[in-house]
């Protein structure tokens, strides 16, 4: 009886231990709010009220799951994309989301598309932000916090092919673990994938992320990171030929691009000072 009594007793101890971890987590994440602001491990534990050490361990875990981004440069942390699959309101960044809405919308309407912003997060692009076009009559089953395997989009595509070529290599094995399917499929087609956004700094899928349907998109680099979204649009083929891509609609998202890109450089450099 006595030691039956003990199991129970360490079995409830370790269950409550992985409760008290998960709740200073969340605690963790929350401190974040609302501003998702750059936060060092001194700071979190400030905010939180719990010890330096801990803090520092958790911040380690949460990085290494994507729930927290690190900039080495300024010893820091703020909230990475994967918080967006639990459901919470914070991106992991807020400055590229507003800015891009109306630009994205407008964008949208010029062309008839539907737009999406998205960033990785394992074998997945995850939507930070989706617009469709009011005329459409059609239109992509896809919104905010929708998951597009990484090998099936445009927007997949052409973040692996903006990488460099270790940056590439390390996704790729860790995709090779995570998704053994898309990492399968798409192997084959990287070269092609690299050359094409070497070549046109955008990337064209056709019918491989709804049959049917062809999308493009460009790799957003932002102030803090290089090539962490992506930018693209699709729509039914019959709509968003290859050739009105190639003669059309590509360029006009370069130039979307560039804008974004110009515009979260002056507002960085806005906040630091």
């Amino acid at each position: 009886m006595a030691g039956k009594n003990t199991s129970n007793g360490d079995s409830e101890s370790a269950g409550g231990g992985e409760v008290r971890v998960l709740a200073r987590g969340l605690a963790i994440l929350k401190a974040f709010e609302p501003a998702n602001g750059w936060l060092s491990n001194t700071e979190l534990a400030e905010l939180t009220g719990l010890p330096k050490p801990t803090v520092s361990r958790i911040t380690a875990n949460l990085t290494e799951a994507g729930y927290l981004r690190y900039s080495a440069d300024r010893a820091a942390y703020r909230l990475g994309t994967s918080v967006l699959s639990l459901g919470f309101v914070a991106a992991s960044n807020r400055n590229l989301v507003v800015l891009a809405r109306p630009l994205m919308q407008a964008f949208a309407d010029r062309h008839n598309v539907s737009v999406v912003l998205a960033s990785p997060d394992a074998g997945s692009m995850v939507c930070n932000e989706v617009v469709h076009s009011r005329h459409m009559l059609f239109t992509l089953r896809v919104r905010a916090g929708s998951r597009l395997l990484i090998g099936q989009s445009a927007l997949g595509r052409a973040l692996i092919g903006s990488m460099g070529d270790a940056e590439r290599a390390r996704f790729l094995s860790k995709l090779s673990h995570v998704d053994p399917q898309t990492w399968s499929s798409l192997q084959e087609q990287v070269s092609a994938i690299v050359a094409q956004m070497k070549r046109k700094q955008y990337c064209v899928a056709a019918g491989s992320l709804e049959q049917g349907t062809n999308g493009v998109a460009v790799v957003i680099d932002t102030p803090d990171q290089p090539h962490s979204y992506a930018l693209g649009c699709a729509a039914p083929a019959n709509t968003l030929s290859v050739k009105r891509i190639e003669d059309e609609v590509a360029a006009d998202l370069l130039a979307l691009r560039v804008r974004l890109e110009n515009e979260l450089s002056v507002s960085s450099n806005s906040m630091e000072l």
